[in-house]
């Protein structure tokens, strides 16, 4: 089965957009639910383009049911436990 990549090509000067962070999560931490967004960098004039993450990679906290990518922590946890006192230093 062949997959097809759909190339991003950058709207200032039509060069192919590199993807420079995935999923990166937009808004405040304090947010329960966050929207994720991949980040395209041109390499030839730097300019920047945002696009909604695929978002294939989310999971689902069990804990308080936020989602978030599986590459980081729960974020809503990890505020809870750093308010509550129940966090170590």
């Amino acid at each position: 089965m062949c997959k097809t990549v759909m190339k991003r090509l950058c709207p200032n000067c039509g060069a192919e957009l590199e993807l420079a962070v995935k999923s990166y999560p937009m808004g405040s931490a304090l947010l329960k639910e966050r929207f994720h967004a991949d980040v395209y960098c041109c390499p030839n004039c730097q300019k920047i383009e945002l696009f909604a993450s695929e978002q294939k990679d989310m999971v689902v906290c069990p804990v308080c049911g936020s989602s978030h990518p599986a590459h980081e922590k729960c974020v809503t946890c990890a505020l809870n436990s750093a308010f509550d006192g129940s966090h170590t230093n």
